[in-house]
């Protein structure tokens, strides 16, 4: 049996093509994730005032949650898809009673990828927000804007 050489090309194309699709699959050894659906929760602990507040993903225009209003003990969530590959950044703006506007990353992958998984609570004090993580919470100060 005798092969061409533009057979043995076509060959040698597609074992790269495959080799190729087989790395770019693999992320340290292991088969790439699915999208895993992440829940944020906003509780509102704000001291006898509504929590007011407008989040949007910032890298797609599309998804604006709209305008949210929270009774002060009460909590509000949303449900993203996150992978490796597409991380939203949802940013929100926060008002209550005789204060002015606060902005804050409700969700950054940088910063809450690893440490909120699948599940991120955050509770809204007048001072600042602060990341719930069983009985622990780290608090992040407002953005400045």
């Amino acid at each position: 049996m005798k092969i061409s050489s533009l057979s043995l090309s076509k060959v040698v194309i597609m074992l790269i093509l495959v080799s190729f699709n087989l790395n770019v699959s693999m992320i340290d050894g292991q088969v790439a994730p699915l999208p895993i659906a992440v829940e944020v929760t906003i509780n509102n602990k704000l001291i006898d005032s509504d929590l007011k507040f407008h989040c949007k993903d910032q890298h797609s225009a599309q998804v604006d949650l709209g305008d949210q209003t929270v009774s002060t003990g009460r909590s509000w969530s949303f449900k993203f898809l996150a992978s490796p590959f597409y991380v939203p950044l949802y940013s929100c703006t926060f008002s209550w009673h005789g204060a002015p506007d606060r902005h804050f990353d409700i969700y950054e992958g940088e910063r809450d990828g690893k440490a909120c998984n699948q599940d991120c609570t955050w509770d809204i004090y007048e001072i600042n927000p602060c990341r719930v993580s069983g009985t622990d919470q780290q608090c992040f100060p407002w953005k400045e804007g």
